[in-house]
């Protein structure tokens, strides 16, 4: 048995499928031989014959050879290559309309497109499972070294906030960076799984480091942060990860999340704890009398209701709302193209993000289930955010259009998201998926 699975495994070129395969082969191997041993043969007979059953190793070996090895998400890489040239043209056409930007933006803006093109491909050849054994620490240091940026000396202060990373020319948004912590804690999660109580107590503890931070920077980008850890833990905890009455508990879990945050604004309103303009754009959130107005966002929804389906609208845009190649970039788009081009550019990422969800939850790694997951709710949340932010129904945020904001780190961190999810795509076949969680443990 021993050479027969030997000679099997060395047709097999990608060697991190091998332990996966000889568990599965002498598994099957084993099976048989008892099957045969039931029917009266020998122990010694039953198990040749058990590996005579199995056929020639080299075939084989050939034959799993075309299935356990590395793969590309094709159709993937295809709308992510559509959506980087929307982004190459959509910024271009900015810099060209808008000359306070300089020649140059976009060409800084293809650069950065391709760049991010480039990372993303380096990040697909890394195994995304290293993240998950080593989570915990990358963990702490990825929640240290942005705790340094915001609170440190690390951090550069631009319009009264301690948020940016200066690399030679180029400064970075920690506030975009706090969302590669997303598929970190899916890994996380997962690390937790069948430590019932003690680890879902651990989940709901590596939620502070990074709410905290964020709360210095934005407070609406401690809601988003929360909310995406709130989904992927509701989605391990359905799994029966942790607890075995896992619906009572994300039915009482969310119920909590959303009188919460309303509790909290509303003592915050009566104690004066945020600032005056902070409190009035809470009033207005909530529906109450407030004297706050989203000029930015009135415009902008003016904006889309003069536009064309296809063709300019004829209106100029440069010089009136601010942030076109950013916060209003559909804006931009359907005023000068059409809506047609603003609602294709909005479709393509909601293809993306569906596309990793779908990836994520075929999956039989787990690992790579949670972190994917991550990865196309971010997609999934900046995406709709900033299409409602277009249409004038929620305030600017501090969020990104993934792949075609103007914000370099923006453009870089989605890259990012999409090379882990490629990652997790070209290893479904060769990493294992693991045994379910057994339900004595789920009360320990």
């Amino acid at each position: 048995m021993n050479e027969y699975i030997k000679v099997l495994l060395e047709q097999i070129r990608c060697k991190k499928a091998w332990g996966m395969i000889e568990e599965e082969m002498r598994n099957h191997i084993l099976d048989q031989a008892e099957a045969n041993r039931s029917q009266g043969m020998g122990e010694k007979e039953a198990l040749e014959e058990a590996v005579r059953d199995m056929g020639d190793p080299v075939e084989a070996g050939v034959a799993l050879d075309r299935i356990h090895r590395p793969q590309m998400a094709w159709g993937m890489l295809a709308l992510i290559g559509a959506i980087s040239f929307l982004s190459i043209f959509a910024q271009w056409m900015v810099g060209k309309a808008d000359a306070s930007l300089g020649q140059g933006y976009g060409i800084k803006h293809a650069a950065g497109v391709i760049a991010g093109y480039l990372v993303m491909l380096g990040v697909y050849r890394i195994d995304y499972s290293y993240i998950g054994k080593y989570a915990k620490r990358i963990g702490a240091v990825f929640c240290a070294l942005l705790f340094l940026v915001v609170f440190g000396g690390l951090g550069m202060e631009i319009n009264g906030v301690r948020a940016w990373i200066s690399l030679g020319g180029w400064n970075v948004s920690a506030v975009f960076l706090m969302y590669l912590f997303i598929p970190i804690y899916g890994a996380l999660v997962y690390q937790y799984r069948g430590t019932g109580w003690k680890g879902l107590g651990k989940c709901f503890a590596w939620m502070l480091p990074p709410a905290f931070i964020a709360w210095r920077m934005s407070k609406s980008q401690v809601l988003a942060l929360v909310l995406l850890m709130s989904i992927m833990l509701s989605v391990a905890v359905s799994k029966g990860w942790f607890i075995a009455c896992w619906k009572k508990f994300v039915a009482a879990y969310w119920m909590i999340a959303a009188v919460l945050p309303v509790c909290f604004f509303l003592f915050s309103l009566n104690t004066g704890y945020f600032a005056s303009y902070q409190q009035e754009r809470i009033k207005w959130i909530l529906g109450m009398d407030s004297s706050f107005r989203d000029y930015a966002g009135e415009m902008a929804a003016e904006y889309i209701r003069g536009s064309r389906f296809i063709g300019s609208s004829g209106r100029e845009i440069v010089g009136w709302l601010p942030g076109i190649g950013s916060d209003y970039i559909l804006v931009f788009l359907a005023s000068y193209y059409g809506i047609i081009v603003a609602l294709a550019a909005g479709l393509l990422i909601l293809a993306v993000a569906a596309k990793a969800i779908r990836i994520a939850f075929r999956q039989k790694n787990q690992l790579g289930m949670m972190m994917g997951c991550g990865c196309g709710l971010v997609f999934e949340m900046m995406t709709l955010a900033g299409i409602l932010r277009n249409f004038g129904l929620i305030p600017a945020t501090r969020m990104f259009f993934p792949f075609i904001s103007g914000s370099q780190t923006g453009v870089i961190v989605s890259y990012i998201l999409a090379g882990i999810i490629l990652s997790i795509y070209r290893y479904r076949n060769i990493l294992p998926g693991e045994k379910p969680v057994l339900r004595q443990e789920l009360y320990k």
